[in-house]
């Protein structure tokens, strides 16, 4: 069974989900578009450990993936093509790393198969300009797994979880175009626009790794998602996903 199979199921099911919610009386989404952004939807942000020895794919065998999502395990954004950030373990060379991207109905949009990066730590994998843009207000299932085994899909090391795509009034467009990188990160987190803060804050960190006010931010922020694990993370390269 494929692994964009399961991921498609596994979205239908999450979808029921929160119609079900609905129908007990929790807000409709058609008169609440910000309900599914508070209320979370189902997600994995830690994976689990590589299991089988004859398969074990990363040198300390129980250290998961992590994904930087919100507890709820979604988050939005202004970006068409936005970045998503990962904390990967010291995975085996010989093994792979699958990205993949559902829209609203359940259809994969994306998937791309990678080389595992050299480095380990907090990594960026940005969706590529050749890929299908984000389609305002929806939202979108994204994954990430470390293939273990090719014949055994089940012992992928797997995160998983949720972005929408918002659109900026005028009065935040023009106050975004005016503004230092500090000062746009504070715009984002005032706006709940989780990936364009983190995006703002890694670059800024990676730009300037000994900053002790940008590595007080960055534990902020881990605390503010419980993942104080990643306090003393060390910054990877980004993962290339373009399709070129």
């Amino acid at each position: 069974m494929g692994c964009s199979y399961l991921f498609k199921s596994t979205f239908v099911l999450a979808v029921s989900s929160v119609l079900a919610l609905n129908v007990l009386g929790a807000p409709s989404l058609a008169n609440d578009t910000n309900a599914v952004l508070r209320q979370g939807l189902p997600g994995r942000r830690i994976s689990g450990g590589s299991r089988s020895p004859d398969t074990a794919c990363v040198s300390t065998r129980d250290e998961p993936v992590i994904a930087l999502m919100p507890k709820n395990n979604i988050g939005s954004t202004l970006s068409a093509h936005p970045s998503f950030w990962f904390s990967l373990p010291a995975v085996n060379q010989n093994r792979t790393l699958e990205f993949g991207l559902f829209d609203q109905s359940g259809e994969l949009v994306y998937q791309k198969s990678l080389s595992v990066p050299n480095e380990v730590g907090v990594t960026q994998l940005s969706l590529p300009e050749t890929a299908t843009p984000l389609q305002v207000n929806d939202d979108y299932r994204w994954y990430l797994s470390v293939v273990c085994n090719p014949e055994s899909r089940s012992e992928d090391l797997v995160v998983t979880g949720w972005v929408r795509r918002v659109e900026a009034d005028s009065t935040l467009r023009s106050q975004l175009s005016l503004s230092t990188p500090q000062e746009q990160l504070a715009l984002y987190k005032t706006s709940e626009l989780w990936y364009d803060a983190l995006t703002t804050l890694s670059e800024m960190r990676r730009q300037n790794p000994d900053a002790p006010e940008l590595e007080e931010q960055w534990n902020d922020l881990m605390q503010a998602i419980d993942l104080p694990q990643l306090f003393a993370a060390p910054f990877g390269s980004a993962i290339e996903l373009s399709d070129t």
